[in-house]
């Protein structure tokens, strides 16, 4: 382990303390879309890896979806919701341009009053928000944060566009953050971004008919390099070997730039998180909703990198110690 090479090791900030989901109650399988679209199931499955998708029903929306992920967290916690400091949510999909999610989201859980905002980098949302949130929380503003991956990207998807509609979804997934002994939490961040490539994805208003767009070549060649880049990147400079690494959870985007990342790190399969099966491609919902199945299982003293990369495009990835 790292830990045992005598170097000293940078603080930490931000130990995760409660963590919660929630999805669109609609469940839409690959057949269901073969009813609709020019597409099989074979053919989905071949592309994306995907076998069916969570979307909203209802007046299920992004709020909804967030709100009911920090009442799971805050109750895994264990904590009361006056406690919490700030709120900082990731999301594209808030249907206002104001208020934010966060700030209804504290309204929501008991936790009025505290400071609240949104940010936006699309699908590497929540590693944004996390460098945010424990950035934020070392500088002695907040000891305990609220913090949320959310979208609900069927609200900006044309459901007759076979490029997007298969592929998107709908999900929260939020942590809480406590400051903690220094010894457990977020240890270091990269983020990154290239407006120049901002025609790569769009999205708009639907009710204009400027539904989200994206190239999908260009994405997919973009994140099958910058994926495996990232995660050698934020070991090599915190000097942690990959062998300490117990998880890297990525942005489900693809089965295919998943799998090809993890050969090209030459990490087995189980320390690569994959749910894009079953959840589909949820945005800045992905890395945090993705925490419920993984926590039980951490192993004090290893490391989780977290990476998103998205629209923008944006990229960022986070080191965690457990």
């Amino acid at each position: 382990m790292s830990e045992g090479t005598g170097r000293t090791l940078p603080r930490a900030c931000g130990k995760i303390i409660g963590v919660g989901r929630a999805l669109g109650s609609r469940v839409v399988t690959n057949a269901d879309l073969e009813k609709s679209l020019d597409t099989t199931d074979e053919w989905i499955r071949s592309r994306t890896g995907i076998l069916e998708r969570r979307l909203t029903a209802g007046d299920e929306d992004v709020v909804s979806l967030s709100v009911a992920a920090s009442k799971a967290a805050i109750e895994d916690a264990g904590i009361p919701p006056q406690t919490i400091d700030l709120i900082v949510c990731a999301t594209s999909t808030n249907p206002e341009s104001m208020p934010s999610v966060a700030a209804l989201v504290g309204e929501a859980v008991g936790a009025v009053g505290v400071g609240a905002m949104d940010l936006s980098a699309a699908c590497a949302g929540y590693a944004y928000a996390a460098a945010v949130a424990s950035s934020l929380m070392q500088s002695g503003l907040a000891e305990r944060v609220l913090l949320i991956g959310a979208d609900a990207m069927s609200h900006i998807v044309d459901e007759r566009d076979r490029s997007t509609a298969i592929i998107f979804a709908d999900g929260a997934g939020a942590v809480v953050l406590d400051l903690g002994d220094g010894e457990s939490g977020f240890v270091d961040h990269i983020l990154g971004a290239n407006g120049a490539l901002a025609d790569w994805g769009r999205a708009g208003h639907p009710g204009d008919g400027n539904y989200l767009y994206q190239n999908g070549r260009g994405i997919f060649r973009f994140a099958v390099e910058m994926f495996p880049k990232l995660v050698e990147e934020i070991c090599a400079k915190n000097k942690v070997s990959l062998e300490d690494v117990q998880y890297v959870i990525p942005h489900q985007a693809n089965q295919r730039i998943i799998q090809a990342a993890g050969r090209k790190l030459d990490l087995p399969a189980e320390r690569v998180v994959m749910n894009l099966d079953r959840y589909g491609n949820t945005s800045a919902g992905s890395i945090p909703l993705s925490y419920p199945d993984l926590v039980g299982s951490f192993e004090r003293g290893r490391y989780v990198v977290t990476v998103g990369f998205g629209f923008g495009l944006t990229w960022a990835a986070n080191l965690y110690r457990i």
